[in-house]
């Protein structure tokens, strides 16, 4: 099978997270809030779902930069990103 390549969590490391806050919200209300996917979900407290994402420029940048390499990507090549969300990488 394949290798296992580590694209995002060096990424996902470098910043803090609550993890504790949220292991003890309410985790019914909040499930059903995020499944409605409306404003809340996406922009909303980040309890919801994506809520409180920003843009960051070039934040991504370290990852798209290793996709490009590692699969040898030109501006002719297509990539299909699926569940990618806001798509900040892509932007």
């Amino acid at each position: 099978m394949g290798k296992f390549v580590n694209y995002v969590t060096p990424l996902h490391k470098a910043t803090s997270r609550a993890y504790i806050d949220r292991m003890v919200d309410d985790k019914v209300h909040c499930m059903l809030k995020a499944k409605e996917y409306e404003a809340d979900y996406w922009d909303g407290d980040r309890r919801y779902g994506y809520g409180g994402y920003k843009f960051m420029p070039d934040r991504w940048k370290p990852v798209a930069e290793a996709l490009i390499k590692n699969y040898d990507l030109t501006n002719d090549s297509s990539v299909l990103d699926v569940g990618c969300g806001k798509g900040f990488l892509l932007y």
